[in-house]
């Protein structure tokens, strides 16, 4: 929780302009540098971002899966669900890391 915190005080201080919108290929590399180094810097932070992803914000008519992760599930696991992931479906790494993350995420933790 605190690691989004600090993404949406980013946001806040440099603005939408600054910080671009990761591809899949981006979160790939991402999370296999996080899964190496424990999460550490920005790269364990934005792996971490996408891969526990919060079912707040995202409606019937969004773009986004909806993922709903059940309490207590380790972010070392997702992580290397989602490294899986991009490996099997490349297709993904060219869609946003938001979306190529749900629509992983989602075929083992949909919502209700």
């Amino acid at each position: 929780m605190m690691k989004k915190l600090i993404w949406i005080i980013l946001f806040l201080l440099f603005g939408r302009s600054v910080l671009a919108v990761p591809s899949g290929a981006d979160l790939l590399s991402a999370c296999k540098t996080s899964l190496k180094t424990g999460f550490h810097g920005s790269m364990g932070m934005m792996c971490v971002w996408y891969v526990t992803p919060c079912d707040c914000h995202h409606g019937k008519d969004s773009a986004i899966p909806r993922v709903c992760l059940p309490d207590g599930k380790e972010t070392e696991t997702l992580a290397r669900e989602v490294v899986n992931g991009l490996k099997s479906r490349p297709e993904l790494q060219n869609k946003s890391a938001e979306i190529s993350a749900g629509e992983i995420l989602v075929e083992k933790y949909p919502c209700d």
